[in-house]
């Protein structure tokens, strides 16, 4: 589904504004990677105020320009463009108006997320602390817990995360780490973190069977190749 953001300049309020049009929110986030890691002005010439909010000084980086630019963002150009807004008079063209968002949590590396499935959104992960002798992660209607995300590499608190990072999920509380019982598919928790990408969180782990934790019915977690759509909350 198609994801939107303003652009401004960082300098003025009526030059060079646009509406972007993104493929989908995974297309922003990478866009953005691309560009705030390139090796070019756009790196320090473009900046996120959030997800739908960005500002260039088009003396430095005109954000049009990173998708025709080389070793900017030109792997893009048929995914995002760009539509020019109010330039001459404040007054003289409405301003396009992005549509409300059901659900929005920015991806940022480092902080602390509940996971819930994409389709039935009351689904959410749970790790009963007490009396869960194999550590085994569940899928709950009822409790829900918070796990903390975050990307391998050293100094990623705080950047965006995108589908190919690779990443480990922890709890918040203790230090243990989501991993997978290759066998099986079952999804436990260890002193190891598994370093899965953001895309596998995402969209290889599905629902089991039921069980009973402290009297309470819950279902299994299973990692599988073709899994559900997950989402943080």
């Amino acid at each position: 589904m198609v994801f939107y953001a303003y652009i401004k300049h960082l300098t003025d309020n009526w030059s060079s504004r646009y509406l972007i049009t993104f493929a989908s929110r995974a297309v922003a986030d990478e866009w953005w990677r691309a560009v705030s890691t390139s090796n070019t002005s756009f790196k320090d010439g473009i900046q996120r105020v959030d997800a739908q909010f960005y500002t260039h000084n088009t003396g430095l980086a005109n954000a049009p320009d990173s998708l025709t630019t080389t070793g900017v963002a030109t792997q893009f150009l048929g995914k995002v463009f760009f539509t020019l807004l109010n330039d001459l008079n404040l007054g003289s063209r409405g301003l396009n108006i992005i549509p409300p968002l059901d659900h929005f949590v920015d991806h940022i590396s480092g902080n602390s997320f509940f996971i819930r499935s994409k389709v039935t959104p009351y689904d959410y992960w749970y790790y009963p602390q007490s009396r869960n002798a194999t550590n085994s992660v569940y899928v709950s209607r009822t409790e829900r817990t918070r796990f903390t995300i975050s990307r391998t590499d050293r100094g990623a608190a705080g950047i965006i995360m995108i589908g190919s990072d690779k990443i480990t999920i922890g709890l918040t509380t203790f230090n243990l780490f989501v991993n997978v019982e290759v066998t099986i598919g079952q999804v436990i928790l260890s002193h190891a973190p598994s370093e899965l990408t953001f895309s596998a969180l995402l969209s290889n782990f599905t629902v089991g069977p039921t069980s009973f934790i402290n009297g309470e019915s819950v279902k299994e977690l299973l990692h599988s190749r073709n899994g559900e759509e997950w989402e943080l909350a």
